[in-house]
């Protein structure tokens, strides 16, 4: 009894050892470490498992070798006392370490060797890197071993990946599909295309069970496991058109080919509502208009709220007559519009006027 009492003691001295410059991680402060300003490393363990006791006897001297540098962080996490953390970030046997690289918040599996030695390396090496967000503008994102887990792993964004090798004609068609698709997204920073070889990288088409090429697979914001992409087995199925409404699906996004807006992007149906009563009931316009003022202020979508205000301003200034006018100068102004955030903006106003003109000409057929 005396001997068992001895060694947990020293476990537990092993994890907390004064001065020690690991930092250990729960639930409370990981995101304060964990924010994309510093690399951070961090290994989950289990304090009963021995190959983590050995690890944690020299784990110290990887923190040490970073003790001068505010830009990484050495850290651990007690997996069994928190394990809302080991399941967030799939650790589900031990030994497991995680690294986090400078501008992500997305984990990535460090599979090297445990030795002090082997890990400072690895982190020296990767220290410097930060996530270009350039990356996630491009019509179709190149994937490899280096990238896959940071790009795929993000909780924030949802991604097709086609998975294709050099001895496929089909795949080829597809990926000009695919960069087609990716150029209508350009837009949806949460809402990616990407493509992968697995004749560069067969490791991870062998993990991720592809079973022939070209093979699409699907990553959403909820299910980084992945799904395959299969809408049918004729080759029309992979159209342009109909990969674009899958991922409007997916991605709860409103685009067309070309990337332009659907003709519902803007409309918010609690404004609609009070654009057919302004419409229908002239006598209450300027109460509906107080009313509509009023829902803008603690809109979610304050933007396009506002905007309708706006139009019911102006059609009681001017009159509906300047609906057509309006529609007609934003239509060339989304033509020739530089910035795509700006074309997203004019054609978001453009299918707001378009619901009052709706409108007017329901009312004047009446």
């Amino acid at each position: 009894m005396r001997a068992k009492f001895l060694v947990v003691f020293l476990v537990n001295s092993l994890l907390d050892v004064s001065g020690s410059n690991v930092v250990e991680l729960n639930l409370k402060n990981f995101d304060e470490y964990v924010d994309g300003e510093r690399f951070v490393f961090v290994f989950f363990y289990a304090s009963w498992q021995e190959q983590c006791q050995k690890i944690l006897e020299r784990y110290d001297e990887v923190a040490n070798a970073f003790d001068r540098r505010d830009d990484v962080v050495i850290a651990k996490v007690n997996a069994y006392e928190e394990i809302k953390l080991a399941t967030k970030y799939w650790v589900d046997r031990y030994p497991a370490f995680r690294y986090f690289i400078k501008g992500s918040v997305t984990e990535e599996t460090y599979q090297g060797s445990s030795l002090p030695d082997n890990q400072i390396r690895f982190i020296r090496t990767k220290a410097f890197l930060r996530l270009n967000m350039g990356i996630f503008l491009t019509p179709i994102i190149h994937l490899s071993s280096a990238n896959f887990e940071r790009i795929v792993k993000d909780r924030a964004r949802s991604i097709m990946i086609l998975y294709f090798n050099g001895n496929c004609d089909l795949c080829n068609s597809l990926q000009n599909v695919l960069h087609n698709v990716g150029g209508t997204f350009r837009n949806e920073p949460k809402c990616l295309i990407g493509r992968l070889n697995c004749d560069a990288d067969p490791q991870i088409c062998v993990q991720q069970n592809i079973p022939h090429y070209p093979t699409l697979k699907v990553y959403s914001q909820h299910n980084k496991d992945g799904v395959m992409y299969e809408p049918g087995r004729n080759q029309e199925s992979y159209t342009e058109k109909n990969i674009t409404s899958f991922m409007n699906a997916l991605c709860g996004t409103q685009r067309i080919l070309r990337g332009r807006l659907n003709e519902k992007a803007g409309l918010l149906d609690d404004f609609n509502e009070l654009a057919v009563r302004f419409m229908k009931e002239n006598n209450k316009r300027d109460e509906i208009m107080i009313k509509a003022k009023s829902k803008a202020l603690s809109h979610t979508f304050q933007v396009e709220a506002h905007f309708y205000l706006s139009v019911m301003r102006r059609i009681t200034q001017h009159g509906a007559g300047i609906l057509k006018d309006e529609i007609d100068r934003l239509e060339r102004l989304i033509e020739g519009a530089l910035h795509a955030n700006k074309a997203d903006e004019l054609e978001k106003r453009k299918n707001i006027l378009k619901q009052f003109q709706v409108l007017h000409y329901e009312r004047d057929e009446l």
